[in-house]
């Protein structure tokens, strides 16, 4: 027997009702624009879209200058989706040290990090990216991996050294396996 979908669902996924608004697809380049416009444009998405990898690759490979350079000096930091206490301000050199010890705790993670939209207004930008971070760590608590899954909130601004993160908020839909493993790592259990 054919499994049939009840009439408001197949209706709402015909209409595309369940797609909210602000997920319309915007144009990547203005069409009437010129062609220095269109070729600026897409050089920063392409930049900006390599400087959200860094984000996450320097966290996997602990690169801690890669890690550095996609920051603005001051940074806007939110974390309180998975540990912190809310907007905090602090230099990125600051930010850079502090999470050193958690990822020299670990024995390996793996964060996708890529943009799910890029909206540029001028030397601005706002960019929400994947969050996918897996955190391993063999322990005696339970399993060894501990998973992120959610998105970031990330506003950019054009400096002289290209583009660059002046403020994150984190934000996870879900969390799986072992919570002790991030625990650890943050120092908050022994």
């Amino acid at each position: 027997m054919k499994y049939r979908l009840p009439t408001a669902l197949a209706l709402a996924m015909t209409l595309g009702a369940a797609t909210p608004a602000h997920t319309a697809p915007t144009p990547i380049v203005d069409a009437a624009a010129s062609h220095g416009a269109k070729l600026q444009r897409l050089l920063d998405r392409e930049e900006i879209t390599q400087l959200i990898v860094n984000y996450g690759l320097a966290f996997d490979t602990q690169d801690w200058a890669l890690h550095r350079s996609v920051f603005t000096d001051q940074i806007e930091m939110d974390f309180s989706a998975s540990i912190g206490d809310g907007l905090v301000t602090m230099q990125a050199d600051d930010w850079v040290e502090a999470v050193k010890p958690f990822f020299a705790k670990l024995r390996g993670t793996q964060h996708i990090a890529m943009p799910l939209s890029i909206r540029i207004d001028g030397d601005e930008a706002y960019v929400r990216s994947l969050l996918h971070a897996q955190h391993y760590l063999p322990n005696d608590k339970g399993v060894p991996v501990q998973t992120m899954v959610g998105h970031y909130d990330n506003w950019l601004v054009r400096t002289d050294d290209g583009w660059k993160i002046r403020k994150i908020v984190q934000h996870i839909s879900w969390n799986e396996g072992n919570w002790y493993v991030f625990e650890k790592a943050a120092g908050i259990s022994d």
